[in-house]
């Protein structure tokens, strides 16, 4: 860790809610909402959903991290994110949180959903 900034002190020496950040080697102070801290837990925001019944693959310029797709239809589909490639059967689904990717596939003739996560 390169620190190029000092700990945020409120009135009295009084430390301020904060984070390092390691892309700007600063603390910074932690805001959230209605005075408490936030967290969002990656692959959890929804970013993305499509559908469609052919294969299709969708690119992203930034990392998502988690996948739901439910099959519609009456034949199987699979998908591929990571080198790895999942089943989903007629009428089932399935959802995950994945090492970061920025790229899906789907390999199906079946009706499908799909939700794509950050």
């Amino acid at each position: 860790m390169n620190v190029t900034d000092k700990e945020l002190l409120r009135a009295k020496g009084i430390p301020a809610p904060q984070y390092y950040n390691e892309g700007t080697g600063k603390f910074e102070v932690i805001t959230g909402r209605d005075g408490a801290n936030a967290f969002i837990e990656k692959g959890q925001v929804t970013v993305d959903s499509f559908g469609g019944s052919a294969d299709v693959t969708k690119t992203y310029g930034t990392k998502k991290f988690g996948v739901a797709v439910i099959n519609l239809g009456t034949s199987d589909l699979t998908f591929t994110v990571n080198d790895i490639t999942i089943p989903v059967y007629p009428g089932t689904a399935f959802g995950s949180l994945f090492e970061g990717f920025t790229e899906i596939t789907i390999n199906t003739t079946s009706k499908f959903d799909c939700v794509i996560k950050e």
